[in-house]
């Protein structure tokens, strides 16, 4: 009964309908079909209240009705201009009955000049309009010649004539008009909608290009102040009056690292000039095995000190290439330079060189790879694909620039990866490039050469006394600056967050002093799982990054001390030395106590922590709850609270809040991805749940 009424009733619109105008007909016709319902309802009962009852009238009314559900249904299955054909012809007919036989002599019949009109504004279809016409005007003008309801009226006059024609042209006059109109509104609509969409677009595109910049400058900050902080300390660590071959290791870092600031700011200026009129080419004919050999023992003892299997296969004749010997080098630096940093310990890289037609240079490597969402954008200057290495390291520009260089030469260059199993670069120089080098000689270079080494332990002891340090940096030379600095300690180093806390497991240490961006676990990450395994060690974080944010985000893990690069030593001296003041401090507490009383403290320790953990959850959807509360239900002051919860916890109170509302939301959205952001925010006592939910994905990642 209920799909019966409902095809019947309820207004449909079809969806492959995309006019505007004739959605408001459907509609129109929709509403013209209820307002009938309810007259002819109302109309009914009102005869009803009637004596004698006029069961004529009420006839009519329901045929009707029952025309109009004919109309209707019909319109409501998609056949629009039947639908509206039958609705005007019902006019027709409704205007000759009363006007008629039912109630004759009231003039009735004029109304017949309504169903055209109707008929105009449901439908274009002039066959339907027209025909509509003629049945009215008929309808109107016939009857009264037969019937004689008034003898003094000519309805088939030139003058009524006139009156249904100018009823009729004003209604199709005024529907064309209201038909430019809304022309005129879907085209503003549809550019409204289209400006819209481009402004999205350049929205989308504005916050990917910030992104991109912050990107870059962080990076391109981390990988200058590092090298910048070993020219400082090894030059001031350089003796003037000791031998030159006590300053020698000192001045050969020093001059490294300035060819590698120089080496990024050519690649800045080089990218620059390849989009000026600038850049040309130097091109000469250049031997492609002594080429090959040379960048592969370049880079030699760089793979065999991470302990990865480095192989050269050159399966051609002797070939000389038409390029720029600087720029090309530069383009093969680039791509093994990211296959040494993107290829773990125990992994491959390897360089084949193929003839066919053309001549192939594949540079191959079992690193982490390229997501296929990022394929695409790799070459795109500035994008780098998101990884726990591009984190800390890059700025976007290597394969942008090796990419231009290859195009110059009229060469070309492909990428193919499977994330973690092979990424290839493939070069491939047209024949009209090369030619052969015609020789007798012996290849005084193997022409497979393999290199396969055990990665160096990640870990050194570099004095039996002293205090424990554990070096948590990604940049070896940085860490040897930090044994010199540190040589009255004892030193263990680890190469990034994940290292180090495999030690921590195994080793206690008086302090840690940890680089902030570093692969697979940053400095962030790495001291949120510190916090967690409830080591005390004092932490200090050693970083590039000069952004607030950074040093905030830090400091509320409660870590002991923030120094920026380039640092000064005597202040990482200081640092350290108040560090472990605080430290002895505690442990000379702890080990003062008797046995009993320190299985009291940590029965203490763990009541304290379960009694505070359960106050604040049951407080936190309170958006006035603070640490005045916790000093108020625990009956102690601020001071001594704060005090209580660092030695304890290793957090303040305010620190251990924020902690509770970052967990218990993430629990939210994780049990409820759709969860609201202001729901969430209310049930956890946040009014400013924007800049909640920064620093929610700051600590976790996007959700």
């Amino acid at each position: 009964m209920r799909n019966w009424f409902d095809s019947f009733i309820i207004s449909k619109i079809d969806d492959t309908i995309q006019s505007h105008s004739e959605i408001k007909r459907i509609k129109l016709f929709n509403a013209f079909c209820y307002c009938w319902y309810i007259t002819a309802f109302i109309l009914i009962l009102n005869y009803l209240t009637k004596s004698p009852i006029p069961f004529t009238n009420i006839i009519a009314h329901i045929l009707q009705l029952f025309i109009i559900l004919i109309a209707h249904y019909s319109h409501n299955k998609g056949k629009y201009e039947t639908g509206r054909f039958i609705f005007s012809l019902m006019l027709v007919i409704n205007s000759f009955l009363f006007g008629n036989f039912l109630r004759t002599g009231q003039l009735l019949e004029f109304y017949m000049i309504l169903p055209p009109a109707v008929s105009l504004v449901l439908t274009d279809n002039k066959k339907i309009n027209y025909s509509i016409f003629l049945i009215s005007f008929l309808g109107f003008a016939l009857p009264n010649y037969f019937f004689k309801h008034y003898p003094n009226i000519n309805f088939y006059s030139p003058a009524l004539l006139c009156l249904f024609l100018l009823f009729y042209f004003l209604t199709n006059y005024f529907k064309n008009q209201n038909r430019e109109i809304e022309n005129l509104l879907e085209i503003e609509r549809d550019k409204v909608i289209a400006d819209k969409i481009i402004l999205e677009e350049q929205k989308n595109k504005l916050d990917q290009l910030n992104e991109f910049k912050s990107h870059f400058f962080v990076n391109f900050s981390h990988e200058i102040k590092t090298p910048l902080t070993l020219i400082q300390g090894n030059i001031s660590r350089i003796n003037l009056n000791g031998s030159v071959e006590e300053n020698q290791e000192k001045i050969k870092i020093v001059n490294s690292q300035i060819n590698q600031i120089q080496n990024i700011i050519n690649n800045i200026i080089d990218l620059s000039k390849i989009d000026s009129d600038e850049f040309s080419l130097h091109c000469s004919q250049v031997p492609l095995k002594s080429f090959l050999e040379k960048h592969y023992s370049e880079f030699y003892e760089l793979f065999e000190k991470k302990g990865i299997q480095f192989q050269l296969k050159i399966d051609t004749p002797h070939l000389s290439i038409d390029m720029d010997e600087g720029l090309m080098s530069k383009s093969i630096n680039n791509l093994l330079s990211n296959a040494l940093k993107f290829t773990p310990a125990n992994g491959k890289v390897t360089i084949i060189v193929t003839l066919e037609n053309d001549l192939v240079i594949k540079i191959i490597d079992n690193g982490i790879g390229i997501p296929t969402e990022d394929i695409d954008k790799i070459f795109d200057r500035f994008y780098q694909s998101k990884n726990d290495i591009t984190k800390s390291q890059g700025s976007g520009i290597g394969l942008s620039f090796t990419q231009s260089i290859i195009k110059a030469h009229q060469f070309n260059i492909t990428v193919r990866s499977i994330p973690a199993i092979e990424t290839s670069f493939t070069i491939t120089i047209p024949k009209t490039a090369f030619e052969y080098i015609p020789t007798k000689e012996e290849d005084t270079f193997s022409e497979s050469v393999q290199i396969l080494t055990t990665p160096k332990t990640s870990t050194k002891q570099i004095a039996q006394d002293g205090r424990k340090v554990l070096i948590v940096e990604d940049n070896e030379q940085m860490r040897n600056y930090l044994k010199e600095v540190l040589e009255d300690y004892q030193v263990y180093e680890a190469e990034n967050g994940a290292v180090a806390l495999t030690f921590l497991q195994k080793h206690s240490f008086d302090i840690i002093i940890t680089d902030y961006m570093m692969p697979v676990l940053d400095g962030e990450g790495f001291v949120l799982k510190v916090k967690e395994l409830g080591i005390k060690t004092p932490i200090i974080v050693l970083t590039a990054r000069s952004d607030q944010e950074g040093k905030l985000t830090m400091l509320r893990l409660g870590i002991d001390g923030y120094l920026n690069k380039p640092f000064i030593e005597e202040e990482l001296h200081l640092m350290i030395k108040k560090s472990l003041q605080s430290l002895d401090s505690l442990t000379s507490f702890e080990a003062s106590l008797e046995e009993e009383e320190k299985e009291s403290l940590v029965i203490f320790a763990n009541k304290f922590n379960q009694e505070l953990t359960d106050f604040i959850y049951k407080e936190l959807h309170s958006p006035t709850f603070g640490v005045e509360e916790i000093a108020l239900h625990l009956n102690i002051s601020k001071s001594t609270l704060n005090r209580k919860t660092k030695a304890i916890l290793g957090q303040t109170p305010q620190e251990i809040i924020m902690e509770a509302r970052f967990q218990k939301a993430r629990a939210i959205l994780l049990e409820n991805p759709y969860a609201s952001k202001k729901e969430i925010a209310e049930s956890i006592g946040i009014t400013n749940a924007s800049y909640f939910f920064s620093k929610l994905n700051e600590r976790f990642g996007t959700f």
